[in-house]
């Protein structure tokens, strides 16, 4: 009995002895592996574990910024996938990258850097005996979307139809307008910004506001529209070049094609005169008198929608003429087509800076000012100075009926002064030439030679001296280019004149 009981105790003796040394090589491995693992984080102490990928480029032992320019060439290779939008009836399809969304690998580096951190010692452990892939993150751009949806918002909104006024039979007529729908774009990028967790091919529904037309009160807006119909205005305007005067009268039906209502100051609507429309009118009138004439189309729509609006009756608009084009002919100089065009070869000069004037060649194509440039301002209704270089005379007139007769000197031949119709620029009760010492009494600006000369209407120059040039001259050349006149015509010419009067000289 003793023997069997001694036995049996020393097999116990040796399991706990085996238990001991299994759980000592146990802890023994575990404290081993710490120590290692301790070792090996503090070695990629700022660096990703190995054995760690992302969009199949190894960036084990690199810093989250150089894995970042690692997978920057990569990522923008990455196709994103497709969006689609909807409106429940129609879809649209775009690649995510056009709508916002791309790989980021700054982002996606840092997840690569975690990778082994968060976790416990077997977490940390598996890094170093397996393949671990993260998976891209994504940067959603709000100003690339929002720019898409702007785009896609003409094709997908179905604006409100404004409520409209007409004259129909005669009577104003109020049309209702139609409610609309509008894509609702920051509703819209929320979802997208949502949906961007989830690239490759996502379905998002377009968010819509709906848009209701404005309430009419009938009876104070018909009070309204009949006050503006209830106007008649006359539209005049003059060509300086035809000396053709044009007119158009306007009442209740043609007035009717320019109201439209508006919201006024306290959101309710009022009936107004449409600038647009105006402008129409203005387009189609301009056909009608042909040979590239025209209107200043946006101050001429205004000064029709004051004339109206203040009840004016008659108005007159300042006339258009377009740049036209030459071909040079045989024999032709710079100072010939100048002639021909009423236009001083300066400013053709400085109108074509390519070319040489005093070579020009047999079809060369010349570019004319407009007329516009010699008379910019609207013309003095009634009043008009024609001057004579045959008779070497100035003739004015008032209202079609000869006030003045004078002689005057216009230029030498060769300083001659220009042809061509032209308006008082600017009026220099005393102005002076510094290229040839001597002042200019009630000098009126008619036109400009080019260089930056002025030409025009002045008294008998004065010499620094005091001696008056040409006294004898006039009533034959003999000035630089300007219209010279006697004592007291030139005062009395200064006087009268208005700055857009018409100067014809022939």
């Amino acid at each position: 009995m003793t023997r069997e009981a001694s036995s049996g105790s020393g097999v116990i003796h040796l399991i706990l002895t085996a238990m001991g040394l299994t759980l000592l090589l146990i802890g023994l491995s575990f404290f081993c592996g710490w120590v290692f693992l301790q070792r090996m984080a503090r070695l990629y102490d700022g660096h990703i574990y190995p054995n760690v990928y992302a969009l199949g480029v190894d960036l084990g032992g690199k810093t989250p910024q150089a894995a970042a320019d690692a997978l920057d060439g990569v990522a923008q290779q990455i196709d994103v996938g497709l969006l689609v939008v909807t409106d429940g009836e129609r879809r649209w399809s775009f690649p995510w990258s056009l709508a916002g969304l791309r790989v980021d690998p700054m982002g996606t580096a840092q997840a690569a850097y975690q990778v082994g951190r968060d976790g416990t010692l077997r977490d940390l452990a598996q890094v170093w005996l397996y393949y671990h892939d993260v998976a891209p993150r994504f940067l959603f751009d709000t100003a690339a979307a929002t720019q898409l949806l702007h785009e896609l918002d003409t094709e997908v909104s179905q604006p409100m139809v404004a409520p409209t006024i007409e004259l129909q039979g005669g009577e104003i007529t109020l049309i209702p307008g139609q409610p609309g729908h509008m894509l609702d774009i920051p509703t819209t990028l929320a979802r997208l910004r949502e949906a961007s967790g989830s690239p490759y091919r996502v379905e998002v529904p377009l968010a819509f506001r709906s848009v209701q037309p404005p309430a009419l009160d009938v009876s104070d807006l018909k009070a309204q529209a009949e006050a503006l119909l209830a106007r008649q205005i006359t539209i005049r305007t003059y060509d300086v070049l035809t000396d053709e005067t044009f007119s158009w009268g306007f009442g209740r039906d043609e007035i009717a094609q320019w109201l439209h209502l508006i919201p006024g100051p306290d959101g309710q609507q009022v009936v107004d005169l449409n600038l647009y429309a105006i402008r129409d009118t203005l387009t189609v009138l301009a056909a009608d008198m042909g040979e590239g004439r025209g209107f200043r189309y946006e101050e001429a729509a205004q000064q029709i929608y004051q004339a109206i609006k203040a009840g004016e009756s008659e108005l007159w608009l300042y006339l258009t003429h377009a740049e036209r084009r030459y071909i040079v002919q045989p024999g032709d100089t710079i100072i010939r087509i100048g002639d021909k065009f009423g236009m001083p070869p300066g400013l053709i000069v400085e109108a074509n800076p390519g070319i040489d004037a005093d070579k020009l060649y047999v079809g060369q194509e010349i570019r004319i000012p407009s007329q516009d440039v010699l008379t910019p301002y609207m013309p003095v209704i009634g009043k008009k100075i024609v001057v004579s270089l045959e008779e070497q005379r100035v003739r004015v007139y008032e209202h079609g009926q000869l006030i003045y007769d004078w002689p005057v000197s216009t230029g030498l031949p060769d300083s001659p002064t220009q042809r061509g119709v032209f308006q008082v620029l600017d009026k220099h009760e005393k102005a002076y030439a510094s290229q040839w010492d001597l002042w200019m009494p009630y000098f009126i600006t008619v036109y400009s030679a080019g260089g930056g000369v002025e030409n025009g209407f002045h008294e008998l120059p004065i010499l620094a001296n005091g001696q008056r040039l040409w006294e004898g001259a006039l009533g034959h050349p003999a000035s630089f280019g300007c219209i010279i006149l006697g004592i007291p015509a030139a005062q009395t010419l200064y006087e009268w004149a208005e700055i857009g009067t018409v100067v014809v000289i022939q």
